[in-house]
């Protein structure tokens, strides 16, 4: 019965992210009052069951971060770190893919930092070219991991199959973007020749 709709899920997916970023142009900061992090446990996965069936085992909406993107294991709640990036200019995520840590924990937190031209004069922010993006994860001993990379910016309506399949992804640069606006180190155990197996 959903058939015939999901035939046209990019046309759905437009429409949802329209209507996301309308919502996020038009009520400004209480955009971001919304509980996304409950909201995107439950959606997320739908929306990325749909998206394997109808589009490929190249697009995703739900996996495992790498290790690669591992910046530090911080001594803090998350609830620190994100004031920490709040402060730094990171914004709530809401269309980011949900991810699950190597430790099989699901993210606290996701946000992002937006750089790079803009689609026109004017344009908010949160609409450049590419963003660094930062999710949050409980440590098993307690205190927060931060996993980085810098992608292409899901609310670009022009870039959101590139953000979704990975394209552009450029996780080096990310975890030092990330480190450096949180005033920290990358820890040396998340340097790219980590053995993933």
């Amino acid at each position: 019965m959903l058939e015939p709709i999901l035939d046209h899920i990019y046309e759905l997916a437009a429409v949802g992210i329209a209507g996301l970023g309308a919502a996020r142009f038009y009520y400004g900061p209480q955009f971001y009052e919304i509980p996304w992090q409950p909201l995107r446990r439950v959606f997320i996965p739908m929306a990325h069951a749909v998206a394997k069936h109808k589009l490929g085992d190249e697009f995703y909406a739900a996996y495992e971060t790498s290790r690669r993107e591992h910046v530090a294991t911080l001594d803090v709640p998350h609830e620190d770190v994100v004031a920490d990036l709040e402060e730094a200019g990171y914004l709530v995520e809401p269309l980011a893919a949900l991810k699950t840590d190597w430790n099989g924990n699901t993210e606290v937190a996701s946000y992002a930092r937006h750089y790079g031209s803009k689609p026109f004069p004017g344009a908010p922010e949160w609409l450049c070219k590419r963003q660094v993006h930062v999710t949050l994860f409980e440590a098993p001993g307690g205190g927060t991991i931060v996993t980085a990379h810098a992608e292409a910016n899901s609310w670009r309506w022009d870039l959101v199959e590139e953000h979704y399949r990975g394209v552009g992804m450029d996780i080096d640069y990310g975890r030092q973007e990330a480190a450096q606006d949180l005033g920290i180190d990358p820890q040396p155990s998340a340097i790219s020749d980590i053995d993933e197996s």
